[in-house]
């Protein structure tokens, strides 16, 4: 009996790690989804003026305005697309900051473009990324300011309002 209890277990153990793997490796329907999580890799704690002047810009004014927040941790990308402006900042280790916190960093980022005549006709999507998930996010239209897990597909009207089929799925 106890034979057939530990292959069970080990039955149940490949499943659920075959489960995982695959779940791990498919591809999103949704083409903005693959264009969300390839913009989340390229945040950088360095972000040069030339190549990413808006989080260059927002590295230093975020750096001067925010207190309680170890802002060298910080990473940034920005991407500017006609009328709208995404921002993704990762955060190290939100755990350290008090959930109440999280959201001023958020209001930070927010408040330093504002501050620039040249974003304030801007639709700005920013995002708030934690170690292994999205913490906060706001859009022109809606905002998840929980500060534990924030809704990453309110930002995917920055990449096209509607739906783009993943040809890579099918």
């Amino acid at each position: 009996m106890q034979r057939i209890n530990r292959f069970a277990a080990s039955v149940a153990a490949l499943m659920f790690m075959g489960i995982t793997f695959y779940s791990c490796d498919s591809k999103p329907d949704d083409k903005r989804k693959v264009y969300l999580l390839e913009d989340k890799k390229k945040v950088t704690d360095t972000p040069d003026q030339k190549t990413d002047s808006i989080s260059y810009f927002l590295k230093e004014c975020v750096n001067r305005t925010l207190t309680g927040i170890k802002t060298d941790e910080l990473k940034y990308f920005s991407k500017e697309k006609n009328d709208t402006v995404l921002v993704i900042v990762k955060v190290g280790d939100m755990k350290g900051i008090e959930k109440s916190s999280r959201k001023e960093l958020l209001f930070a980022v927010e408040d330093c473009l504002k501050a620039v005549d040249y974003f304030k006709n801007k639709k700005i999507y920013i995002d708030v990324e934690g170690r292994f998930n999205t913490l906060l996010v706001k859009t022109p239209v809606k905002a998840d300011l929980d500060g534990k897990f924030a809704d990453s597909d309110l930002i995917l009207p920055f990449y096209g309002k509607n739906i783009i089929p993943n040809k890579e799925t099918k």
